[in-house]
């Protein structure tokens, strides 16, 4: 049987705006339908496995971890029969050609693709393979946060503390923190 393509939904917007909440969302309507899903976040150390993430509100989702230098990995665990639904979180870690690569992949197998990450990096500097997958998304979802600043429309992530490099959860010794906020009152960290 030839499956047509998949198709890719795309969640983006800053931290706090609740790209992970929707995706639990999804995750919770197509379990209850009876579709087989795989889920899947970047690890930073390369250590893949099962796990569970959570949204800033606290709700757990199960995950498959992977390396995030190494997208192609998810390729290995779709393979399986039956798998038509893939749950990308946090996509942002992952680089954009590779990842970009994976995903067409999986539309290619008739595999539908759901996403999160966010646009820009503290610096509001693009950042990873988002972006350029809402240019082929069949739909895409900006959800926005509320500025910490002002209460206006939170566009961007400010770092607060910990250090001016990119990472996952920490910079060295210190946990790096942010904050949602507007373009008008955007700062760039610029460390301490």
């Amino acid at each position: 049987m030839i499956r047509n393509r998949g198709t890719l939904t795309v969640i983006a917007g800053p931290m706090f705006a609740g790209k992970t909440t929707k995706l639990l969302t999804i995750f919770s309507v197509l379990s209850k339908l009876g579709y087989s899903i795989l889920v899947f976040k970047a690890e930073a150390n390369g250590n893949s496995g099962m796990g569970h993430t959570r949204s800033h509100d606290e709700r757990p989702l199960p995950v498959i971890y992977i390396g995030k230098d190494t997208p192609q990995k998810i390729l290995q665990y779709v393979g399986k029969d039956g798998i038509g639904k893939v749950i990308v979180d946090a996509i942002h870690f992952f680089p954009k050609r590779p990842f970009v690569a994976v995903v067409k992949k999986l539309l290619a197998q008739g595999v539908d693709v759901y996403v999160n990450g966010l646009i820009y990096d503290y610096r509001k500097k693009e950042y990873g393979p988002t972006k350029t997958l809402m240019t082929m998304a069949d739909e895409c979802i900006e959800q926005y946060a509320i500025c910490v600043k002002c209460g206006g429309k939170a566009e961007h992530t400010e770092r607060v503390a910990g250090g001016t490099e990119q990472s996952i959860g920490t910079t060295g010794s210190k946990k790096a923190e942010y904050i949602p906020v507007c373009v008008k009152h955007h700062v760039v960290y610029k460390g301490t």
